[in-house]
Formats: structure tokens, sequence, C-alpha cells
């Protein structure tokens, strides 16, 4: 079966007319069908339609082109029948149809530079040349995608955004203010005197746990060494980058790594051997050539405690790097490759003396670091978008149909119809004159148009009829295919996994679902992807430039109500829950800010034994931290038993006296006569 794809007309000046390019070429050659010998030549008229001048009265009638066939090879030709489509036969098929359908369309204006690069196919030439994997998909059809898509750019760029577009700040590996540093730094001792005692370098009657005196020591240089680290971390990447920012260089990433699947850097190395700089490189002017088939001795560093690393050996194999500009070749080689390789062939010198020997005019080859979203298929990385590769292919053709429908639109506003007679010859073009030139525009807004005709007889029949019909009612008044654009535009940001609003749609929100949307957003997106990017930088940078003391961590934008947040923690610091110096810690990672540690005793306790301390001027509230006081510490609390109880004892006997002295009855002396005689009255 034959499957019919009715092209829109080319409008005279119109961006695919002015380039000769469409979405469907009339000469494209489709895998399976003969290229046509030949193609059908399209006269067109003065106003930008495909008319076939003729001397008939409908000369100057816009008329539709004949529709283009398309002729899928893989499709079967009945309506029922052919392969199943879960055949590994029928998915390979699948994939063909889907990459030829990919290169064969050329989506709108392309402005090609003649200095960069040569055409596709000579392109693709060179790298095949150079040996070079052939990517799943053509990386620069790809970029030509999303520059002409109407809703891929807004998910790009949400990404770059929320994920690279926020910063970085240095968490330190061993906070040495905290109350634990001096046993973390104790920890890291030992840890590190049992791998030199499993390696041979130290004794092995050596006490792996170290005394007091050395971990002060230790923790005291360690110190000094971690303030020299953060200076040279900060100037690093102030000026990694020549013309750009790190968070600039991130961005970019970013965007490559979406629209094509791939990023690189190039990584560049002092004389030392120290890495200075890092270089975007574009993805898709580089391809990847086959892992080398002899292994190659690496020397990689591994953590063996918190602030040391240990280098080890192991045997991998490398793959090397091709990118194109113009018709010169630059191979780089993988990040940590130690081997000396030519830049303009590729190929490995025992040394940099032997290369120049070999040719004066030639360098080194330079580190690339790959990034890349996984596919278990290609050892490139793929877009995570592909899959709704037709959906953006099928918005671009309905932006193309709405656009093009004002310059070859095919229903005219009203139609002159003649009855009992017939326009003369001269009439025709004299009516197509008066309305190109006396009804346009604002000034002829009134102008009247009077019309002849001759009648076919003689007598009240022979009288002739001209009636104007307006045809508004068949003409589109609306842009087509609205809903359809709308569900592909749902489902490209289903694909990135983004809601609405991060997609630059701001309707049907309010307050609750758009913090909602961004909580889910920040939690299931973003930071998954923060983290394996610092996990990159600290796992192949900092480890290679030997940074022991801080780790590499990637800022959060403030996705939740800082009002909220502040009362919450004011709350807990209040009631004791949380010390002042971890509010101070929440409250930086809420206002992604560091704060300036406070090295005072109050920030480690809870803010309310330090109000009872000031209140009862007791001084043993204060924390003791060190080690070989827990007997001291036993004295003191049997110390203040003794004396609570000495203080309850007091309090016992001054309220005993007081009740004695309310009870006790009042004495009044008598004298023994007056007391008888008052014995004496009674008696009688």
């Amino acid at each position: 079966m034959r499957q019919e794809h009715t092209q829109p007309p080319l409008a005279h000046g119109s961006p695919h007319a002015a380039r000769g390019q469409s979405l469907h070429h009339p000469n494209a050659t489709w895998p399976g069908r003969a290229p046509r010998a030949s193609p059908r030549v399209h006269r067109r008229g003065p106003h930008g339609g495909w008319a076939a001048r003729c001397g008939s009265r409908r000369a100057g009638l816009a008329r539709k082109p004949p529709p283009l066939a398309l002729v899928l090879p893989h499709r079967p030709r009945g309506v029922h029948g052919g392969p199943p489509v879960t055949t590994p036969g029928a998915i390979h098929q699948a994939e063909e149809r889907l990459q030829t359908l990919l290169k064969a369309v050329v989506v709108s204006a392309r402005v090609q530079d003649p200095a960069s690069r040569p055409a596709g196919e000579e392109v693709a030439a060179a790298f095949a040349a150079a040996g070079a994997l052939q990517p799943p998909y053509e990386p620069e059809s790809l970029c030509l995608l999303v520059e002409h898509s109407n809703s891929l750019r807004q998910n790009v760029d949400a990404y770059a955004t929320n994920i690279d577009g926020f910063g970085h700040r240095f968490e330190p590996a061993i906070d040495f203010d905290a109350e634990d540093a001096t046993q973390k730094v104790a920890d890291a001792m030992m840890l590190e005197r049992l791998a030199a005692r499993d390696s041979g370098l130290l004794a092995a009657d050596t006490p792996p746990y170290p005394s007091e005196e050395e971990v002060a020591a230790r923790k005291a240089e360690l110190q000094q060494l971690a303030r020299i680290e953060r200076a040279r971390l900060e100037s690093f990447f102030d000026f990694c980058c020549f013309d750009h920012s790190f968070v600039d260089l991130r961005r970019r990433t970013r965007q490559d790594l979406e629209v094509t699947g791939n990023a690189f850097w190039e990584v560049l190395r002092d004389g030392k051997g120290d890495i200075a700089r890092l270089v975007y490189v574009p993805s898709y002017t580089v391809r990847l050539l086959p892992l080398d088939s002899e292994p190659v001795e690496v020397r990689e560093r591994v953590r063996v405690s918190a602030v040391s690393y240990d280098t080890v050996g192991a045997r991998r194999r490398l793959r090397r790097y091709v990118q194109l500009q113009g018709s010169e070749r630059v191979y780089f080689k993988s990040f940590g490759d130690p081997r000396v390789l030519s830049r303009s062939t590729g190929h490995t010198f025992p040394d940099v003396a032997s290369l120049r020997a070999a040719a004066p005019t030639d360098g080194p080859a330079t580190e690339l670091l790959h990034f890349a979203i996984h596919s278990p298929r290609s050892p490139y990385g793929i877009p995570r978008w592909v899959g709704t590769l037709l959906s953006v292919l099928g918005s671009r053709q309905m932006e193309e149909v709405n656009y093009l429908y004002f310059e070859n639109k095919s229903v005219p506003p009203m139609a002159l119809l003649v009855s009992g007679g017939r326009l003369s010859e001269a009439s025709v073009p004299r009516i197509e004159r008066f309305i190109e030139e006396n009804l346009k525009g604002k000034a002829n807004f009134h102008k009247i148009l009077i019309l002849e005709a001759d009648g076919s007889g003689t007598g009240d029949g022979g009288r002739a009829k001209i009636e104007l019909r307006p045809l508004t009612d068949a003409q589109q008044q609306d842009a087509l295919f609205q809903q359809y654009d709308e569900r592909n535009i749902d489902k490209v940001g289903s694909a990135f996994r983004l809601p609405r609003m991060l997609r630059g749609e701001s309707k049907d929100f309010n307050r609750a679902t758009a913090e909602s949307a961004l909580r889910f957003a920040e939690d299931q997106v973003f930071q998954p992807e923060r983290d394996e990017f610092d996990f990159l930088v600290n796992r192949k940078l900092l480890a290679d430039m030997g940074i022991r003391f801080w780790r590499f961590r990637s800022q959060t934008p403030v996705t939740r109500d800082p009002e909220r947040m502040t009362e919450m923690v004011e709350r807990l610091v209040r009631v004791g829950v949380l010390t002042p110096e971890e509010g101070r810690l929440l409250a930086g990672d809420i206002f992604n800010r560091e704060f300036r540690k406070i090295g005072d005793d109050w920030t480690k306790r809870p803010i309310t034994l330090t109000l009872a301390g000031i209140q009862t001027g007791v001084e043993d509230l204060r924390a003791r931290t060190a080690k070989g006081h827990l007997l001291e510490d036993a004295k003191q609390l049997l110390a203040l038993r003794e004396d609570l109880r000495a203080e309850e004892e007091r309090l016992a006997l001054g309220r005993m006296e007081l009740a004695r002295r309310y009870l006790d009855a009042e004495r009044v002396a008598v004298p023994r006569e007056e007391f008888e005689s008052w014995l004496s009255e009674g008696a009688g």
C-alpha cells in the first residue's frame, strides 16, 4: 500500500522556497525507491501560489500542487498480514525507518557556514575514514530538530537552569570545628596506618590507633592544609574556563547532553601535569573510536580515609576520540590515559620526543572527558526525548501547514457568479486589476466595484444576472491540529518528566499545586542529576587534582518557603531539639549560603541549657568533649548529688522550724496564789 503525504505548496519568498528546502523534498530518495527521473516543474503565479498560467477565465486562481507520494519500503503491502512487529527483524526495520526519517528530514531553514565544515555526507565519510563509530542518531540533525521545535527548547532550558544554574559550594570532608573532629582525625590516622601496614610500608607491630598527642598534632597540620586547599580550589573554579564561568560551562554541557545525549570537556594540563583549564567541545563535532585492543596500565587514586588517597594500578581498554573541524581532524585521548598520542593521526608514541621527531609540527593529544546519557546498545549517549521524535516532527509540520495557509490559501473570500450571460474577455483582467489596486488597504475601504455582463439572448429571458456569494464559511478561521499539537507537547514534557509550569505554562496552577510540582521535579528529576554530576567531578577531577579535604557540591534552588522553614528551625532551636550550630547549618542550606563559623561553646548545646546556666550561675553545664574526663565528670556528679541532698535537708529543717513557730501555744506566767484562787472559786 502506498501512503500519500500531501505537502503544502511553497510560497514565493518563504524560507523553504528561498533555500530550496522543505520537510519532504520532492527528489528525496528513500530506501528501496529509485529517484524520480523527471520531476514535475511548477510555475509560480504572480502572488506566490502554484498556478499554471493559461488563457481561461480561471487564470490567476491558485492551484494546489499534486500530492507527493512517498513509498515506505518496509511497510507491508496489505492492511492485514506482514511480519509481526515484535520479531527482531521487524524491530530493526522500524529502527531503520526511524533513521531514514531522521536523516532525510531537513527541518526548516539552515544557514550553513561555508568555512566551518563540509556538507553532511562528506562529514560522515570523513568520520568513517578516521575509523569512528557511527552514532545511533545524527547529532547535527538532533540539533536542528531542537532549534525548530516548539516543545524541546523549553524542556532543555529547564534542565540547564535548575540542575546547573545555581552554582556550587565546597563541603569539608572533616569539619574541624565540630565536636567529633578529633575523633574523625584519629579514625583517619588509624585507617592510614592499617593501609600502610597491609602494603608493607609500616612495621607489623606498630599500634594502629594513635596517641592523643599525635592526634592533636595531626589535626593542627590538617587544618592548615585544608585552608590552603580551599584557596586553591576557589582559584581553580574561578579561572578554569577561558571566556566564560564554570556555571556557563555546566549549562552548555547540560544542553549538549539533553539535545544529543553526549557532551565533552577538553582537559588541559600545565607543565607539571596538573589540570589547568576546562574547554567546552561541541558534541556534534566529536565521534568515538572503538576501544583499543590492548589494555593500558592506568594509575588511579582510591580513597583510603576521609583525608587521604592511595594510588593503585589497573589495566583498562581505553578509547580515543576524533573531532572534525573543516578539513582538519583532531584526535583526543580518554581522561586519565597516560600514553602519548599524536594530535593529528591518533598514533601512539613512546614519548613526546619521538612524536616531535616524527612530525615537528605535530603535538601530543589532549584528554577528553565524556558525559553521556546511558544507552545499552551504543557507547554513544541517546537523548531522552528521542522516543517522541515523531511527535516533534508532527508538530513542526503542523506549524508549517498553519504558516503556509496565509500565503497559499485555496478558498477565496467570495465567488462571482454570472448566470444568463457571460463576462467579456477584457472584463476578467480588469476585475483582477481593480481588486489588486483599488480594493486593498484602508484608503479604499468604501470603494465600489461595478460589474457588467453581456446577456446571452434577447428580451427579459436574456437578462444577465451577477451574484457575489461570500465563501467565508468554508474558510479556515483558526489554526489546524491544535489538540494534536498540545498532546505532542505533553508527550515531550513527559519524556523529560517535567511539570507544565517549568515548561512555561502557568495556567491552571495555584500555590499548592505549584509547590507540589516543584518539589516533585526537585526530588525526582533535578537532584539525582546533580548528584551524578557531583560524583563525576569528585571522582575524576578533584581526585586527579589531589583534593583531599573538600567535596564538590552543586547548590539547589530555594524551592521551600523561607518563612515557614525559618519558623520551624526557630521553634526547634527554642525547645532544645536543635543546637544553634545545627540551626545555622540548616539556615545555610535553605538560603544557599555558607554562614561564618562561631566557635563558642554555647552554639554546641541546646539553648535551653545555656539559658538555665545563665540564670542559676552554674558553670557545669558547659560541654566536655575531651577524652579522659569521665572520672572527673563522675566525681562532679556525686558532689552535685551531695550538695542537692544537703540543700534538701536544710530546706526540711527550715520548714520544720516554721511549723513549730506557728503551731506551739503561747505561755503566760500566773502567780500560784492567783492560780489556786481560780481553782477554789471553781470548786465552790
